[in-house]
């Protein structure tokens, strides 16, 4: 096995037994593999955080809970909904997902990504969110976050737009572990959002550091790393 291979799995060892012990991240449209309701909660997390949605998600669906009783809604009723979470415009995207899925797919969501990317709202990564979470695919799941985390781990450059790079695609590929899609993706998403964050990242907790290459990097120039809270804490007068 190549240093590479030990790498990869280590990764994929390391995140997932991070996942599994600490307290991970519950979100309603995470108990659930109806596509429908991933769906709208793809749509409704763009550029929107997790604890924002959750209300909004859950009464939507309460009062929304098929393609079909969407395509009878009145725009002003998507739109109460989509004002709670900023960037109005998805609500009239909403209303025409509703019109189509019914139109064009008998209210069901459709299994196949080129048929997904033609859905009103949805794009590469929603397409690919919910082929994995609803539908069980190994897919990797690719938005700056996640390459944020692989750029980090692996030493990897951007040729451009990270997420567009095919050297990162390449590597979120080899690092899905069959069968465990939904979980590793999950655990990448939560380790982007509360560990490897985008400034001052926790890389004294973090569970990828004894594989990192940017935390290598900050030990060789003996770069100050952030504490945490608890650490702050305990230093307080």
């Amino acid at each position: 096995m190549s240093r590479m291979e030990d790498k990869l799995a280590a990764f994929n060892s390391l995140l997932l037994k991070w996942y599994f012990d600490e307290d991970k991240r519950s979100f309603p449209w995470r108990q659930t593999k109806d596509p429908y309701h991933i769906l709208i909660a793809e749509i409704m997390l763009q550029r929107t955080k997790a604890d924002q949605v959750v209300p909004v998600f859950q009464s939507f669906i309460k009062d929304f809970p098929s393609a079909q009783k969407l395509r009878a809604a009145n725009p002003p009723e998507i739109k109460k909904y989509f004002s709670k979470l900023g960037l109005i415009w998805r609500a009239k995207n909403v209303k025409h997902l509703g019109e189509k899925l019914v139109k064009d797919f008998d209210g069901e969501v459709p299994k196949e990504r080129n048929e997904l990317i033609t859905l009103p709202g949805v794009g590469e990564y929603a397409a690919d969110a919910i082929l994995c979470f609803a539908f069980g695919e190994d897919v990797a799941i690719i938005d700056s976050n996640v390459c944020r985390v692989i750029g980090r781990v692996f030493g990897l450059k951007p040729k451009g737009e990270a997420r567009r790079d095919p050297t990162y695609r390449k590597t979120a590929e080899q690092l899905l572990p069959k069968g465990k899609c939904r979980e590793f993706n999950w655990a990448l998403i939560d380790h982007a959002s509360t560990i490897c964050t985008p400034r001052n990242p926790k890389c004294r907790i973090c569970p990828l550091n004894g594989i990192c290459d940017f935390y290598a990097s900050l030990i060789r120039e003996k770069v100050p790393l952030a504490k945490t809270s608890f650490e702050n804490k305990l230093e307080r007068p």
